[in-house]
């Protein structure tokens, strides 16, 4: 399997698909708090559900499959560096540098233009990758 740098422009489409996925999951974690306390959540419970299914949403993802939802729609695929699918403890190991490296703001996107396989700082930390799949590679799996 040939591995194809993902463009930056691909990558950033992802993010905006997977942002409004955690909104969304955000609202509902504060639905399921304010529920479970019959009314006005704690904080740390909110934080708390709200950490555990965005979280849990991106560990899933990229450890069954390789994919979020705004991968899938912009056919990009998570790897480890030689192309090999990641695992339950990579997915985690690179939620946690994402979030460390401030990802979810979408800035350290811009550091996969210095890496010339298009790594991005928590890819090169986490030894892992995205790149784009080609209309064949999706129709023959």
């Amino acid at each position: 399997m040939r591995l194809i740098k993902a463009p930056l422009w691909k990558r950033f489409l992802a993010f905006i698909y997977d942002g409004l996925i955690v909104v969304a999951l955000t609202l509902i974690s504060g639905l399921i708090a304010s529920l479970l306390a019959q009314g006005e959540a704690p904080t740390w419970l909110t934080r708390l559900i709200i950490l555990s299914s965005v979280g849990g949403y991106f560990w899933w993802s990229w450890s069954h499959g390789g994919k979020t939802a705004g991968m899938l729609a912009w056919r990009l695929h998570l790897v480890g560096l030689e192309g090999e699918p990641i695992t339950n403890n990579v997915a985690l190991r690179r939620l946690i540098i994402c979030v460390m490296t401030l990802a979810p703001f979408g800035l350290t996107l811009l550091t996969s233009w210095l890496s010339p396989i298009g790594q991005t700082f928590y890819d090169l930390l986490s030894k892992t990758r995205v790149v784009s799949e080609s209309r064949s590679q999706k129709s023959t799996q």
